[in-house]
């Protein structure tokens, strides 16, 4: 009797821890079945209008692989945090996403003057930074192996802007010539300024420096300095919204020269928001079309998903939206990648197996173990007003043999290919 009690009693614990080991089993399929991806950006600053974009279409390319099954049945779950384009908050989010949030992989990374400070915080938790618009020279220079850029760099993109106006103005040096440069007060208008100085200078040329403020409401001060320094063109770095300032007062005060901007205010309400007289001398360049004037299955699919998500079309017109798509895209090519390690070593190796991924809105991405620089292309644009869009002049593969790889490290990205503009 008391034997057959003892195996009844053997029988009910068994019962018991099976139950127990199945609940538990169901518990870890339940959390694995979600990959938190992290995104920190400005959602309430002065650049919200360029980064929201990114954000939102990161979400929709996130929503439109969840409804088809997620990665490997993992549902993407994208968390969010606002840093107000403060870099001291920028750094409070990126140790919350590490610590509370416990994500492998953090997206957005837009403040350009708080990456010092989560540049150490990222590498000492081993966790992947995605940077889906500030480029700075220390993302990559020296090599920082879990920082990737999802843009192109500030020095790229100042390289095509130099080769393409003096192309326009038919010059073969820049002796004798005046080059103003306007340039946002943080760490990437520190960095424009500098490396475009350097570039200018060694061709012969002269700069004027002009700083506007991040929150600028009017750039008359600038203007009128350039115009008595009688500059023969300017080049900006700084959001669409400084941008339409420096334009408005360039036309008020009748500053007619040519005008290049970097990506930043690569938009069309920069033409459509501004005087003619001022913007019809501007190009801008980047290395993303916006989704309506890429003539591929990417860049219709980009905006048939955010028509479906009911994003607004003033986004989904955006080269911002097309970083943030591709952004998107990298992300799940890599996690595919990964082999079903979805842990920061597991998609750092995914990111590093991407060989020419075609987006269709961006140059191909590439990646390596020694590479973290994925789009190493940029063109310009300007604008028809008759259809109020963008236009490329050229392609990519025309203006590639400008780009010095100024920001590449040794031994990383290559060697230096720019030829004499």
């Amino acid at each position: 009797m008391l034997k057959r009690l003892g195996l009844i009693f053997s029988l009910a614990a068994f019962v018991a821890a099976a139950a127990v080991m199945a609940a538990t089993a169901a518990q870890s399929r339940t959390q694995a079945s979600t990959i938190n991806i992290g995104w920190d950006g400005d959602q309430s600053g002065p650049t919200v209008s360029a980064q929201s974009p990114i954000m939102h279409a990161i979400e929709a390319y996130f929503k439109m692989v969840n409804a088809a099954g997620g990665v490997n049945g993992h549902q993407l779950n994208l968390i969010e945090k606002d840093d107000g384009y403060s870099p001291a908050n920028e750094l409070v989010v990126v140790k919350s996403l590490i610590s509370d949030d416990h994500v492998p992989v953090i997206m957005g990374l837009g403040q350009s003057s708080g990456f010092g400070s989560v540049l150490p915080v990222l590498t000492q938790s081993k966790t992947v930074g995605f940077m889906t618009q500030a480029t700075l020279k220390a993302a990559s220079y020296p090599f920082q192996p879990y920082i990737f850029e999802g843009n192109c760099n500030y020095s790229d993109q100042g390289d095509v802007g130099l080769a393409y106006e003096m192309k326009h103005l038919n010059l073969k040096n820049l002796n004798g010539v005046k080059v103003g440069i306007v340039a946002i007060n943080v760490a990437s208008g520190t960095e424009w300024d500098q490396d475009l100085t350097a570039r200018i200078q060694k061709l012969g040329g002269t700069v004027v420096h002009e700083t506007l403020p991040a929150t600028a409401t009017d750039a008359s001060v600038q203007v009128q300095d350039l115009i008595s320094n009688k500059v023969n063109f300017v080049m900006i770095h700084h959001a669409i919204s400084g941008g339409i300032v420096f334009l408005k007062s360039a036309d008020q005060y009748g500053l007619n020269v040519p005008i290049v901007t970097s990506f930043g205010p690569a938009q069309p309400a920069l033409y459509t928001s501004t005087p003619y007289n001022a913007s019809k001398n501007t190009v801008v360049i980047n290395c993303a079309d916006p989704p309506n004037i890429a003539k591929t299955a990417q860049g219709k699919l980009a905006m048939v998903m955010a028509q479906k998500y009911g994003y607004s079309q003033n986004e989904y017109t955006q080269s911002n939206w097309s970083l943030g798509w591709t952004a998107a895209q990298t992300i799940v090519q890599a996690l595919k990648n990964a082999g079903g390690d979805y842990s920061s070593a597991g998609i750092k190796k995914g990111l590093e197996m991407i060989r020419n991924m075609q987006t269709g809105l961006t140059p191909d991405i590439t990646y390596s173990t020694t590479c973290h620089m994925g789009i190493r292309s940029a063109r310009p644009y300007t604008f028809s007003y008759k259809t109020n869009l963008l236009v490329p002049i050229g392609s990519f593969t025309q203006w590639q043999p400008y780009i010095t790889n100024g920001y590449a490290g040794p031994g990383t990205c290559g060697v230096p290919h720019g030829k004499s503009s």
